[in-house]
């Protein structure tokens, strides 16, 4: 019975790893930012050779030889989208529901540095993995007073000690 309780925790531990994460890192850099391969592995610390092991049909090679990211992938991501209630952990399969999840967190940002609502607005009655996106400025400002919004909180890690650690 023990073995077979070990290996789903070791697969999901997997999807979170380090190396995964930096994986996924460099494809948002070479889909957002134009840079090649090796540029944006060398920038988040790794190698071009696990990049391509952990993403591996999310990279197409040309001719030349030469690597680039395909337009969207549906990988597993685990997540933490901000909700009325603080964090929420989602499991999403794509990369565009990351993507405004991220966007979301960087509007967050803004609002709460300049206090312009417009940067909320696109992403009201939005949601990613099932969670509604968090717009309200009233709640937005009781959980930052509280300390309770981390805007470098989206991926999850750290499992068992708490959300957005």
């Amino acid at each position: 019975m023990d073995e077979v309780s070990i290996l789903p925790t070791m697969k999901r531990q997997q999807f979170q790893s380090p190396a995964r994460l930096r994986a996924l890192s460099v494809l948002a850099r070479m889909r957002s930012r134009g840079e090649t391969l090796s540029q944006a592995a060398r920038l988040e610390r790794t190698t071009p050779r696990t990049v391509r092991k952990v993403v591996r049909k999310q990279l197409k090679r040309d001719a030349s030889g030469h690597y680039s990211a395909t337009r969207s992938d549906t990988l597993r991501r685990e997540l933490n989208v901000l909700a009325f209630d603080g964090y929420e952990p989602v499991v999403v399969r794509s990369s565009k529901q990351a993507h405004l999840a991220a966007e979301h967190l960087i509007a967050v940002g803004r609002f709460l540095r300049t206090g312009d609502t417009e940067w909320l607005k696109p992403f009201v009655g939005k949601r990613v993995g099932g969670v509604e996106l968090l717009t309200d400025p009233d709640r937005l400002h009781i959980l930052a007073d509280a300390d309770l919004v981390k805007l470098d909180a989206l991926y999850r890690q750290n499992r068992g000690q708490g959300q957005g650690e």
